[in-house]
């Protein structure tokens, strides 16, 4: 039992290193694509607002980093953030542990997670006010719908058992209006790959996420293969099928789809080639967007889109936010360094 126990906080060390503290080291001086087509023409930074975390509370700016206040005060939120349609929440994860045992010895240190919406309006009046949206101590990584009531999100369908061994994250989508979940894959409960980081395009027709399995499924040694494409009207291809990375994307995490569907935006995980990458959906056409310099590390957390899909938001490690096109362009800081990451450009 004791075994068991010294597995699990094993696999929840081993996962939060990947969701969290993956990060790219640079070359000499911070470095952009050079300008693209016109077919990439960004046109002028869009206005708006960029949501971010700060300190573990949810804050919210102009795009220049002007008007910087706190939407919610809540501790222990986590990214990435997600703006719904009409831009009057935002959806976000809580985190925290479980340190629960059997009397048998089971059980141990679990990582929880559960999804919570933060309204823009209450920053004036109440910033303690949020909503739960999930209950499973499993739910992250949301991206709203294009309806406006709809979360997608992972979630670790063992989270709420005292005495689970590992984790095992599967893709689903809740019901912001009732709270009903239900899984996308109907043979959740025999499968063994672990869908992370989940992005997925506001119709829903199509997800993106890292995969991450156990090359010896008796070792519990998960390992991160890439990023995989997969159309939700394929979500049920064989296991062995959906751990087959996309072409292209074999050393890619952080996948965020843009607002048309037309781009993803991804982390490239080599460390000779580090930065922040931009395909084509049809993967016609891959390009960089912007690589760190010397002793510059990319925060993990996926970029966020603006509205346009012309224009991204993200963060270093050292909590500086910055916004630039997809041609390579245009940087700009909004934040200085600090307890920020997980930037989302409202709609």
């Amino acid at each position: 039992m004791h075994r068991f126990k010294t597995l699990s906080l094993a696999f929840s060390v081993l996962l939060l290193f990947l969701i969290t503290t993956l990060a790219f080291a640079g070359k000499d001086t911070p470095q952009s694509s050079s300008a693209g087509p016109a077919s990439l023409d960004p046109g002028p930074r869009p206005v708006g607002k960029i949501a971010f975390i700060n300190d573990g509370n949810v804050w919210m700016c102009d795009t220049d980093g002007s008007d910087r206040h706190i939407v919610c005060e809540i501790k222990n939120a986590k990214g990435p953030l997600s703006f719904s349609p009409d831009n009057k929440r935002i959806a976000f994860s809580r985190f925290g542990s479980d340190q629960n045992q059997l009397p048998s010895g089971e059980g141990g240190r679990h990582l929880l997670h559960d999804l919570f919406i933060a309204f823009v309006d209450s920053a004036t009046t109440n910033q303690l006010w949020w909503n739960r949206v999930t209950y499973g101590l499993g739910g992250a990584f949301a991206t709203w719908s294009d309806n406006d009531s709809v979360l997608y999100y992972q979630n670790d369908i063992n989270a709420g058992f005292v005495d689970y061994i590992v984790p095992s994250f599967q893709l689903a989508k809740v019901s912001v209006s009732d709270g009903h979940a239900e899984y996308l894959r109907k043979d959740w409960q025999s499968i063994s790959t672990n869908f992370l980081m989940p992005s997925f395009t506001r119709d829903g027709n199509k997800v993106a996420y890292v995969i991450s399995y156990s090359v010896q499924e008796d070792k519990y040694s998960f390992q991160n293969f890439g990023v995989k494409i997969v159309a939700m009207k394929d979500i049920m291809l064989p296991e062995s099928e959906m751990r087959k990375p996309t072409k292209g994307l074999e050393k890619a995490i952080s996948p965020s789809w843009s607002p048309d569907g037309q781009w993803l935006a991804y982390l490239n995980n080599d460390m000779r080639n580090p930065g922040i990458y931009i395909m084509k959906a049809d993967l016609t056409e891959n390009r960089l967007v912007y690589a760190p310099g010397v002793a510059q590390q990319l925060s993990p957390s996926p970029v966020s889109w603006a509205p346009n899909s012309k224009w991204i938001t993200f963060a270093m490690a050292d909590g500086t936010i910055y916004t630039i096109d997809i041609a390579g362009n245009n940087l700009k800081q909004v934040t200085g360094p600090g307890p920020h990451n997980s930037p989302a450009w409202s709609n």
